[in-house]
């Protein structure tokens, strides 16, 4: 999926950056204490992954045994209970990558009946969000599946292989509970990949999301990244009340003492960036560009967001 994944030799090189030029990469937990202390070391570093994706799991071993710096995973956890494929991003990817010139629509839910020209780039992705969105809202997770088969079927793809495959499935209990064991930090993304501006809901997303993983990890969890970046300053006391310490974004910048604890800010790497473009976030210089150009970063949305 473009965008949302990086290949582990592209994560093996941004590790051995940090190595190499000595960078202070600090457990999360550590750099928050000496934040509010002001003891942080110059350029001071947390690694952090979102989702909690097999694929965290399939190469941390590996990338550990080159490069043993401490991370945080922020998990959410309705697809870890589930076990299927995150059915959003596996319609996509079917979309994406078939190769046949036209769907027929004929009997599938929440779209009109008729033929697809899936030439028609615009057409081709309204339909696929009209079958996402309807689906989400109106099937449970075994018809979502079902669906997704069919899909897959008149797509000239498997969706059966997506889900033994796992690129776009989360980890299991064991394989998180495995990371824990082995020093990984794991940390809150809520349960359903969602965090509107509802009071009730939230604290039911942070419940969820905290029960599933209680049973799996020995420390406290009591750190959160929001779904997608999304957020609002008026739901900072409600994660405070649910005893949540800390928030991390996906507004690119420096934290500093001034920061709030819950907009903390961060650097998105992705395949697409160089080199050149790690190092000078890492060293501050980005952010000096950005505060010199006048341009404050805004929270955003990921257009990969996997929903429930």
């Amino acid at each position: 999926m473009p965008g949302l994944f990086m290949r582990p030799e592209t994560v093996r090189n941004r590790l051995k950056i940090l190595t190499r030029n000595s960078y202070p990469v600090l457990p999360l937990r550590e750099a928050l204490q000496r934040l509010n202390s002001g003891t942080l070391p110059s350029c001071a570093t947390v690694l952090t992954y979102d989702d909690g994706f097999y694929g965290n799991y399939k190469h941390w071993s590996a990338l550990y045994e080159e490069c043993p710096l401490p991370s945080t995973i922020y998990v959410t956890t309705y697809y870890v209970i589930k076990t299927t494929p995150v059915f959003r991003l596996a319609i996509q990817y079917m979309f994406l990558k078939s190769t046949r010139s036209e769907l027929v629509l004929d009997g599938l839910p929440g779209v009109t009946p008729g033929l697809l020209d899936l030439k028609d780039v615009d057409r081709k992705t309204s339909c696929m969000w009209e079958l996402i969105l309807h689906a989400e809202s109106a099937l449970n997770e075994s018809e979502r599946v079902l669906l997704g088969r069919e899909l897959g079927s008149r797509l000239g793809m498997s969706f059966e292989q997506l889900a033994m495959y796992r690129g776009l499935s989360l980890m299991n209990f064991n394989e998180i509970r495995d990371l824990s064991k082995r020093g990984v930090d794991i940390q809150l993304h809520t349960h359903r990949h969602r965090f509107p501006p509802d009071r009730e809901c939230v604290t039911q997303e942070i419940k969820d999301n905290r029960a599933a993983l209680e049973q799996l990890v020995d420390g406290p969890l009591d750190h959160m990244c929001y779904p997608s970046g999304v957020f609002s300053p008026l739901q900072w006391k409600w994660l405070e009340q649910l005893g949540v310490k800390s928030a991390t974004t996906c507004e690119p910048g420096l934290n500093g003492s001034q920061t709030p604890r819950f907009a903390l800010r961060r650097f998105l790497d992705a395949e697409s960036i160089s080199e050149i473009e790690f190092e000078a976030e890492l060293s501050g210089f980005s952010d000096v560009c950005r505060r010199i150009l006048g341009r404050r970063p805004r929270a955003s949305v990921s257009p990969h967001s996997h929903g429930r």
